[in-house]
């Protein structure tokens, strides 16, 4: 089973304020299960939830500037497992903007991307994997200064718990680069 989503649905109350750029990741959902097949339904409720996580953790770890905080993201950690959260407070520079936090006056996501399949275990969502790419370009504080493009690619492992979907286990990989104009060609 596989459905599209054109970006996650925002539970009310969390649009970011104005002038902030909203995160939407467009999904596409799949489930799998250990009897002849997951139901549909369910896959759509379950992958659904994981893609608002998704839009509510980026909107803050790396779109909304006001809540970037000091930096150690305690509302996004507290969906980790216990040994999960011990590598994500090691990994801020790879799964929130990290130290560029300080620099970036305004990010506008460009790609913002998600497969998720979602298991089923005798037709009970039990674990899911969100492949995850997202993309955005910051204005930095400093007058003059060239863009930075954020560049970060995670997998996140989630298990279904009685509270909802928590993260397990994750590999992720982030860049950050100014974005410098190629130069002019000179006359010669």
């Amino acid at each position: 089973m596989i459905a599209n989503l054109a970006g996650g649905k925002k539970k009310p109350g969390t649009t970011p304020p104005p002038g902030v750029a909203q995160v939407a990741f467009v999904a596409s959902l799949k489930g799998a299960a250990n009897t002849k097949s997951a139901p549909s339904g369910a896959v759509t409720t379950e992958g659904r939830q994981i893609v608002s996580l998704l839009n509510d953790w980026y909107e803050q770890a790396f779109v909304n500037t006001d809540k970037f905080g000091d930096g150690s993201f305690p509302d996004i950690a507290k969906s980790f497992t216990a040994g999960a959260h011990t590598s994500f407070s090691k990994d801020l520079a790879t799964l929130t903007i990290g130290d560029a936090r300080t620099e970036v006056k305004r990010v506008d996501p460009t790609t913002q991307t998600a497969k998720v399949t979602v298991y089923f275990n005798n037709g009970k969502p039990t674990y899911a994997i969100a492949a995850v790419h997202f993309v955005a370009t910051a204005t930095m504080k400093q007058s003059g200064a060239y863009p930075l493009k954020i560049d970060q690619t995670v997998t996140y492992n989630f298990s279904k718990t009685a509270e909802g979907w928590v993260v397990t286990y994750y590999t992720a990989k982030q860049t950050q680069n100014s974005v410098v104009p190629s130069p002019s060609p000179s006359a010669s």
